[in-house]
């Protein structure tokens, strides 16, 4: 089994939750389309630049239908930007934007998601190239710094957008210590939350759960620290009440059971060359922390990957 990166685990995330990704950042678009009527993705597409001749191969290219049918297809196109090292990149958007109108001759909605800060958080960022004092070309792409947004990452959690709660880990990557750790948790929980209400399944948590994980990890203690001044706050006569302490355990325990799920299959993986499907299923199927422990156990001396099926 091939690791998932950093930019396909943001993509699958963003495919997921598409709809939530338009209300969310870009509400005049989305009254506009029929997000009711689904989301087609296109598959990975190569453009060629020319005249260099490079390649460019955007993030996600997506079809919505429009309520009016007037136009009929919206073309969303969403590049995704982690690090700041493109200093191109304005120039990249407009790039795409030329090759995909030359090619399908329809109305486009160019959308960055940047994780640096950039901008005003939520602002339409214009593209301009001028020669003699002249401008000649005008562009106008949706950019969205994510790291913009850190002092509303909060906020966004209670939105009643569930990828707003990914979303925001992001956002508050530069907290630290008891702030990181009351975002982290406020994360997980709002996820937690919307599995046991019925608004995603359990394959759409633990994705969106790896999006939390990956962009804001926390350590233990900074996990305590965060406990200890809840406790400070509530003071020796309000102690925390016990369902405050029952989503505190269930944050935690989700976040070892997925520790463990990764180690399992990098232990399978390492000894035998791959991980099958029927024993990914196992794996991520399995919810008690001493089942695990034994299957990882298990992973260590097994001859050969089928021992570890029932």
């Amino acid at each position: 089994m091939t690791r998932i990166s950093h930019d396909q685990l943001m993509k699958q995330a963003l495919q997921e939750r598409f709809t939530d990704f338009l209300r969310l950042f870009a509400p005049e678009a989305a009254e506009g389309l029929d997000l009711a009527a689904g989301v087609t993705f296109r598959n990975a597409e190569t453009f060629t630049d020319l005249p260099q001749g490079a390649l460019l191969v955007p993030d996600i290219i997506a079809d919505v239908r429009t309520l009016t049918g007037v136009p009929e297809l919206v073309i969303i196109h969403v590049e995704i930007q982690r690090e700041r090292e493109d200093e191109d990149f304005p120039r990249r958007m407009w790039r795409y934007f030329i090759a995909l109108a030359q090619r399908e001759n329809k109305p486009i909605v160019p959308i960055a998601l940047l994780f640096y800060p950039m901008g005003e958080g939520i602002t339409w960022e214009v593209y301009e190239e001028a020669l003699f004092g002249q401008t000649i070309v005008t562009f106008s792409y949706l950019q969205i710094s994510l790291a913009r947004l850190a002092p509303r990452a909060e906020e966004y959690l209670h939105t009643g957008n569930v990828l707003a709660a990914a979303l925001a880990g992001i956002m508050g990557r530069s907290l630290r210590g008891a702030a990181r750790a009351r975002l982290y948790y406020g994360c997980f929980r709002r996820l937690l939350d919307a599995e046991q209400a019925g608004e995603i399944n359990p394959a759409t948590r633990a994705l969106l759960g790896d999006v939390v994980g990956t962009y804001l990890p926390v350590a233990a203690e900074e996990r305590a620290a965060w406990r200890r001044q809840l406790e400070a706050e509530r003071g020796d006569s309000m102690p925390l009440a016990v369902s405050e302490l029952t989503w505190l355990s269930r944050v935690d325990l989700e976040v070892t059971l997925r520790t463990l799920r990764k180690d399992i299959k990098k232990v399978v993986h390492a000894r035998f060359g791959r991980v099958s499907p029927e024993v990914e299923a196992l794996i991520d199927g399995t919810e008690d922390e001493d089942a695990l422990n034994t299957l990882f156990d298990q992973a260590l001396v097994a001859q050969k990957e089928s021992d570890l099926l029932p």
